[in-house]
């Protein structure tokens, strides 16, 4: 088949790519330089330089990992046209068994961690080229891509203008030659590249941390290069050292390409966005060399005694005496010399720096629940909500980008000729389910027809330790306060039910035993008889706020006591 891109142009492209990758040597730099400093001083020899005793980078990014995509998504698929509801309910179904399938919590988690250093990238599609990607055909994947292997035009401005976009990557050299992308040249023309650590451009990348230059590998392998051109409608795939194009197709799949992107901060007139480690960095390191700094003032200080005068038999009977025994000593009383350990005024503005990592990371001690922040409960959930307030944003962007996700493989699934699904359908109001087969007989039109409304769900912590939490919260601010009005209403609290979803969370059954219900006495009103109440009972609830000292401002005191002591007062 004629190539749809000349020599001359695909020279041009490949000039432009060299560019473009060199205009990401800056951030890819600045991620690694990150990624060390999260791996620390004792992860590898190609970690932190320096020691990282104040964690505080790490411990930010495990926090809005697992606050962005602590599960597996799902998805609730919904369209306005009546006739094409039911056919989109069982794509709702068949869809959310994707996800399991092909592992997608565990790369969302990846994705998430890069838009963090970087940005986050994906690449999603349909496997069409036997197994030689670790993917099974016809299977749809979606694969993190990092910025080491990412590029894009970085001469548009705005995302929706760039003129390339695409990634690098590692096939095994013998699944190679039996693809269809070397179906067009000679085979023998194809040789193995020497595998290494080593970007094109030589810069070093991530995972020269662990290891580093050229590496010796079992399998022969050869790198490749996917180059998605959305004005041409153009997908194509080429030798990363050599720029020969090896296989090229047609577009034909969603409008938005092969690659959804994930960023936190839009910069105006920049399409990479600003990744937040990129603000968290500085007070990290800053904190880090002022502890190292304390570190060493604290091992330098000591404490000795000065003889002036007497005799060494003197000097021997005094350091071998034991506390309070008697000695013979002639000379003049020792006196006790100390040098300075750590300085108060340091220690000072290290706790200044550490309270600022917090409040410019979002407040984390409040997001990751290290502690008490505000001298009251009420005003505790006060700073609970504004810091959730401000993670909103990056949680609506993840969601966006997660949505964009489903849209793939919504669209990929619909359009399989092949695949087909049997489906457990549920029928409302009832705990049963009936089967339903979702392939091609039972589409009903295309996809672009149904207009979908995807909505995310299911991303947060939904671990029983956490539902233990959520249940404890809602029976103590919502149950107990409105207990009055629901027995009023003719409601009860099932006590022994609360107890056994507690029982159930905390992994703890022997809370069964503990905690036994003996059967009322006949005649008792259903409700008492539920609750374990009396028929009639009288009850006071009266809410106390005591004050107490918030980690704030318990830090606030002692960098003003520590002030006052540097200055002698």
């Amino acid at each position: 088949m004629k190539s749809p891109i000349s020599e001359k142009a695909l020279g041009k492209l490949t000039e432009a790519i060299k560019w473009s990758e060199m205009q990401l040597a800056f951030q890819r730099k600045k991620r690694l330089e990150a990624i060390k400093e999260l791996t620390g001083y004792h992860y590898m020899e190609g970690g932190s330089p320096s020691r990282t005793p104040i964690p505080m980078l790490p411990m930010a990014v495990q926090i809005y990992v697992r606050l962005l995509a602590a599960r597996s998504p799902r998805a609730l698929f919904t369209t306005e046209h009546q006739h094409l509801k039911a056919v989109a309910a069982n794509m709702e179904l068949a869809i959310n068994q994707i996800p399991e399938e092909i592992g997608l919590s565990a790369t969302l988690r990846k994705m998430v961690m890069e838009a963090l250093f970087s940005i986050g990238v994906v690449k999603c599609g349909l496997h069409t080229v036997g197994e030689a990607l670790d993917h099974e055909y016809g299977q749809t994947f979606v694969d993190l891509v990092t910025i080491d292997d990412y590029f894009v035009d970085m001469s548009a401005k705005k995302t929706d203008e760039f003129d390339f976009e695409g990634n690098t990557y590692w096939v095994d050299h013998e699944d190679l030659l039996k693809t269809e992308f070397v179906s067009g040249v000679n085979k023998d023309d194809i040789k193995p590249d020497e595998y290494t650590t080593i970007g094109l451009a030589g810069e070093t990348r991530a995972e020269s941390i662990s290891s580093s230059g050229a590496a010796p590998s079992y399998r022969e392998r050869n790198q490749l290069r996917d180059v998605w051109l959305p004005h041409d409608g153009l997908l194509l795939t080429l030798g990363a050292r050599n720029s020969e194009l090896l296989k090229f197709v047609e577009w034909n799949g969603p409008i938005n390409g092969p690659y959804i992107k994930l960023g936190y901060t839009d910069v105006p007139g920049n399409i990479l966005p600003l990744p937040p480690v990129a603000l968290w960095r500085d007070l990290h390191e800053l904190s880090n060399e002022l502890f190292r700094k304390l570190g060493n003032q604290g091992k330098a200080a000591k404490s000795v005694l000065g003889f002036q005068g007497g005799d060494d038999e003197g000097v021997k009977n005094f350091k071998m005496a034991a506390d309070g025994s008697g000695i013979n000593y002639s000379g003049v009383e020792p006196k006790e010399l100390r040098t300075s350990g750590v300085d108060a005024k340091t220690f000072a503005f290290f706790l200044q720096c550490k309270e600022l990592a917090s409040y410019y990371g979002g407040n984390l001690d409040n997001l990751g629940g290290l502690g008490t922040q505000s001298p009251t409960l009420g005003q505790d959930k006060l700073l609970s909500e504004a810091a959730s307030s401000q993670m909103r944003d990056m949680a609506d962007k993840t969601a966006d980008a997660i949505r964009e996700i489903f849209r793939t493989l919504a669209f990929y699934e619909w359009n399989d000729p092949i695949k087909s699904r049997r489906l457990q359908k549920p029928i409302p109001g009832t705990e049963l389910s009936i089967p339903v087969e979702f392939n091609s007989d039972s589409k009903i039109g295309d996809f672009d027809m149904y207009d979908l409304d995807i909505d995310i769900y299911s991303l947060q912590d939904n671990s029983p330790g956490s539902r233990l939490q959520k249940l404890g919260i809602i029976v103590q601010q919502y149950v107990l306060p409105f207990a009055p009005l629901i027995q009023a209403d003719g409601g009860s609290i099932d006590v022994q039910k609360i107890l056994k979803l507690v029982g159930r969370y905390a992994d703890f059954q022997e809370l069964s035993e503990i905690v036994q219900f003996m059967e009322p006495p006949a005649g008792l009103p259903a409700s008492a008889r539920q609750s374990g109440m009396p028929a009639n009972t009288t009850r006071t609830y009266e809410r106390v706020g005591k004050p107490g000292m918030s980690q704030q401002g318990a830090e606030a005191t002692q960098i003003q006591q520590l002030l006052a002591q540097g200055d002698g007062q």
